[in-house]
């Protein structure tokens, strides 16, 4: 019987070694998992409201400016689900209504809302340094822009019917590993993009 205890023991150590390698690789597995259904048309990409982007647009590593004047790094925003608005600096009626209804889609997600943020991308983010509304109605947002003449991030963003994403005002999903998942036109109904959110937080294990 004492070597059948000791056999026992001297085998934990490897099973215990495989479970800690299954919980780290789940998260993995799953999210290539994921992709590869959407790309391939899965459940998801026939119910989804939005424009699915087929195949994946994985993001380059771009620098941004901030409302502060600090840079802001693709890889800076890896990790959580983005909602992505672009718009004129000045900010229009369409402009409020996006930021508005992002405000909102973050906050109804409830207990996932820390894994969602937002990034509102305009084209000088330096004339918005005395807009105090946007500290007051949206102090969880993102606001940064690209040089003078620059648009490495915002070209990435162009779509065959969307040449320039700064006047289309549309709405993006971009997934925590920095692909763009999914796009709306800025009327949009909010519940819709909130559904698609909803779901791919449920079906997803990262970010």
């Amino acid at each position: 019987m004492d070597n059948g205890k000791s056999k026992t023991k001297r085998g934990r150590p490897g099973w215990v070694s495989f479970a800690i390698f299954a919980i780290c690789a789940l998260p993995v597995i799953a999210s290539w998992w994921f992709l590869k259904t959407l790309e391939q048309g899965g459940e998801f990409s026939t119910r989804n409201y939005g424009e699915f982007i087929r195949p994946a647009r994985p993001l380059e590593e771009t620098t941004l400016k901030t409302l502060e004047g600090k840079d802001l790094t693709l890889s800076e925003l890896r990790g959580k689900w983005t909602l992505v608005v672009f718009g004129p600096a000045a900010c229009d009626e369409t402009c409020r209504e996006n930021l508005y209804e992002t405000r909102q889609i973050r906050l109804a997600v409830g207990k996932n809302m820390q894994r969602v943020q937002r990034l509102w991308v305009v084209n000088d983010v330096s004339s918005l340094a005395e807009s105090d509304w946007l500290q007051e109605q949206h102090p969880d947002l993102l606001i940064a822009s690209e040089g003078e003449k620059k648009k490495g991030f915002i070209d990435q963003f162009v779509l065959p019917e969307v040449p320039d994403p700064l006047a289309a005002q549309r709405v993006y999903i971009v997934d925590p590993i920095g692909n763009i998942v999914i796009t709306y036109p800025p009327e949009e109904a909010p519940e819709h993009i909130l559904k698609d959110l909803k779901r791919l937080l449920f079906v997803s294990q990262i970010g």
